[in-house]
């Protein structure tokens, strides 16, 4: 692929890329984060395939209008709108410019995707029999990549971890805001600020007092399981 170098050609390749930015952003917000969406190439990828489309659908469009119009614009074959093309723009006002060039690259895109992605009315009866009617997305998927991510948020509570290695050793302890856990784009890992001293079948036996943490790295083999505190028990 050819670095564009002069201005013409920044132009045009920004002219190529935007409506599949346009595009794949409004329909990513509508039905979530698909398996191309992680990848910058990817989502590049599609967005000049998708630009490509809009571009052949603009240009037969473009020519179809002009032909029909021609006792308004003139144009009635391919080397009269060649003749506009290279001077007669140079009469067209700049905010009809702007304002076409917008509503090609970045509202029709967005509003294809929209439609696309439209939500649609579905019927739900609750357990006493009560009617409900609700707009769900078509196709929505969880705005999270993975459901570590999803867990990892809602890590922000305090409570325990333990965490089975690929070797069967337990690794545990209190998890709070002194500890990490990373999420998309990166790879798994936990660190546990307040470690305790596990049991062989994974009971939490008593914290480890001159620990300064411990850091487990996640693998594919790894079980971690969240657990709640145990309630305080009332003085008295």
């Amino acid at each position: 692929m050819t670095v564009p170098e002069s201005l013409p050609q920044v132009l045009i390749f920004i002219a190529m890329l935007v409506p599949g930015v346009s595009f794949v952003s409004v329909r990513t917000w509508y039905v979530g984060w698909r398996t191309p969406d992680y990848g910058a190439g990817s989502r590049i990828l599609e967005a000049l395939y998708v630009s490509a489309i809009f571009v052949i659908v603009y240009v037969g469009l473009g020519l179809a209008v002009f032909g029909l119009a021609s006792e308004w614009t003139r144009m009635v074959t391919l080397g009269s709108f060649e003749r506009w093309v290279n001077d007669g723009w140079r009469d067209t006002p700049a905010w009809w410019i702007g304002l076409v060039t917008v509503v090609l690259l970045v509202v029709i895109p967005g509003g294809v995707a929209a439609l696309m992605s439209w939500s649609r009315l579905i019927t739900k009866v609750d357990d006493d029999g009560k009617v409900t009617r609700k707009r769900r997305r078509v196709n929505r998927n969880q705005s999270l990549p993975r459901a570590w991510d999803l867990s990892a948020y809602g890590a922000e509570t305090p409570r325990f971890v333990r965490v089975k290695t690929s070797s069967g050793v337990y690794v545990g302890g209190w998890f709070d805001v002194e500890g990490y856990v990373s999420t998309y784009p990166y790879e798994r890992d936990i660190f546990i600020a307040h470690q305790w001293r596990m049991g062989k079948r994974g009971q939490f036996l008593e914290p480890i007092h001159d620990s300064l943490g411990v850091w487990v790295p996640i693998t594919d083999d790894c079980h971690v399981e969240w657990i709640a505190a145990p309630p305080q028990k009332e003085e008295g």
